[in-house]
Order: C-alpha cells, then sequence, then structure tokens
C-alpha cells in the first residue's frame, strides 16, 4: 500500500513568537520607568512593581502593536484555516512587570479578552545563568500550559519560553500560563504584558446600529 498525501492537522491553541523593533521596546521602557500607577490589585503575580499604561494618553503604543496582533492573526489563519477573524482590536489594558529575586507569576489566565502577550525589556544575564542550577523550569522563564499528559496524545502540557529583550509571545487569552521566580539578587527581569480584545464586523455594525 502507498501513502498518497499526508497532512498535519494542528490542534491546540495557536501561539506566535515575534522579534519587536528595540526602539520600540527601549520606548515602553523608558515610559514604564515614569509610571506611577500601580496594577498589582488586578493581577495574579507576587510581583511589588507593577504599573499600568495610560493607553489615552499615549495612542502610539496601540498604533505600534497594530502589526503585532496582525502578525498573530495572519498566522492563526493559516494554522486553523479559519479566515473570518478580523483585524479590529481593543488593547487593554497594558502593564509593565519589574520582577525581581524570589518574585512570580503563578499559573494563570486572563479572562475577559482574546488574546495576551508578554513582550521582555530587560533580562539579566545573571538570572539566565542559573538555569545550570536548577531543576525544572528555568529561572524567569514564561511557561505555557495546554492539555494533560497522556500516551499517543499531542499535548503540550509545559512549553517554556526563554525571555529574550525584542521577544513578543502571543497567545491566547485563556492558555495557562506562568513566569517563574529567580534568586539572583540586585536585577531586574522587565517585560510588557497586555490583553487584546478583537472586535467583529457583526459588533461594530451593531454599535452603528
Amino acid at each position: 500500500m502507498k501513502i498518497l498525501y499526508h497532512e498535519y492537522l494542528p490542534f491546540g491553541p495557536y501561539v506566535a513568537k515575534m522579534e519587536i523593533d528595540l526602539k520600540f521596546c527601549e520606548r515602553l521602557l523608558k515610559l514604564g520607568k515614569t509610571l506611577k500607577k500601580k496594577h498589582n490589585a488586578e493581577l495574579a503575580g507576587a510581583i511589588e512593581h507593577e504599573y499600568l499604561y495610560d493607553l489615552e494618553k499615549h495612542p502610539w503604543i496601540k498604533e505600534e502593536f497594530k502589526i503585532c496582533v496582525n502578525t498573530w492573526i495572519t498566522g492563526y489563519k493559516k494554522f486553523s484555516g479559519d479566515p473570518s477573524v478580523e483585524p479590529n482590536f481593543k488593547l487593554d489594558p497594558l502593564w509593565i512587570n519589574f520582577q525581581k529575586a524570589e518574585e512570580y507569576n503563578p499559573v494563570h489566565i486572563h479572562p475577559g479578552c482574546h488574546l495576551s502577550f508578554v513582550l521582555y525589556l530587560e533580562v539579566p544575564e545573571e538570572m539566565l545563568k542559573e538555569k545550570v542550577r536548577t531543576r525544572g523550569i528555568p529561572a524567569g522563564y514564561t511557561g505555557l500550559m495546554y492539555g494533560e499528559h497522556s500516551d499517543l496524545f499531542c499535548t503540550i502540557v509545559n512549553r517554556v519560553i526563554k525571555p529574550k529583550v525584542g521577544t513578543l509571545v502571543m497567545f491566547p487569552s485563556n492558555l495557562k500560563h506562568f513566569a517563574s521566580h529567580f534568586e539572583s539578587q540586585g536585577v531586574t527581569r522587565t517585560s510588557v504584558s497586555g490583553n487584546i480584545i478583537l472586535i467583529s464586523a457583526d459588533i461594530k455594525e451593531e454599535k452603528k446600529a
């Protein structure tokens, strides 16, 4: 018997990893270090310094993120075969995380939106070097969790992302994820996170009516 055709049918969440313009990252970091409005009460993390960006005051942020959302949508359409996803979106909220030694983000999801993302702005070398001293998830890595372990099932129980300045990871907001702790004192792992609400053409027409 001959196999005339073979196609892999992907199943599970679509996660996009992108490399972002470092000048944009520097601009976000510079602004982030001036922010005063704390966002901890709305977040799951055991991180002391988490601050909210004012998106109305700084509309350039959403404009810059448009290309990231459109990139995810383009990839998702190819991945799923679903052409219906619209490129219109709302970015809300956006916040910066200054993670110090022993701080972490536990396993959680982001309800009330469609997509979430993390963009790494500062990644200390001291933290990354801890990998040789630890077992399991490396220090300061982002973990994604999907499915349950079972023989002959292609599930991703833990997919870990090594942080790198300028790397952005975008994923469905109901995908479980976390950020592991690190032990290096006197350094900061800085990241920006945000939520995306996709706005369909139907919803836009209803608002006009």
